[in-house]
């Protein structure tokens, strides 16, 4: 099943971020890969979080199993982050497999 590509400044929800958009994915990302103009996001890449210590931060924990950004997997709408969150918005003119 294909998804759309997740990128700088896309949107991810989580529990710590109840109120709709969520909150972005924050930089670098991969910024020599643009999707749609903004640096492409992958596993390890961190979303902005309004959740507990020890950092305002939530890393995107999966990607896909195919594709690779810079040796990294590709994040997707629906791939999960560390503290229960994610990614809800991205790029649908590009489609990501695995």
């Amino acid at each position: 099943m294909t998804r759309p590509a997740a990128r700088l400044g896309d949107f991810h929800m989580c529990p710590m971020t109840p109120v709709p958009p969520g909150l972005p994915i924050a930089p670098p990302c991969k910024i020599n890969v643009l999707i749609g103009k903004r640096p492409a996001a992958r596993m390890t890449d961190l979303c902005v979080c309004v959740g507990p210590p020890p950092a305002n931060v939530d890393p995107i924990i999966m990607g896909s199993l195919t594709v690779l950004i810079g040796s990294l997997p590709a994040a997707r709408i629906g791939d999960p982050t560390a503290k229960g969150g994610a990614i809800t918005t991205g790029e649908f003119t590009v489609l990501i497999g695995g």
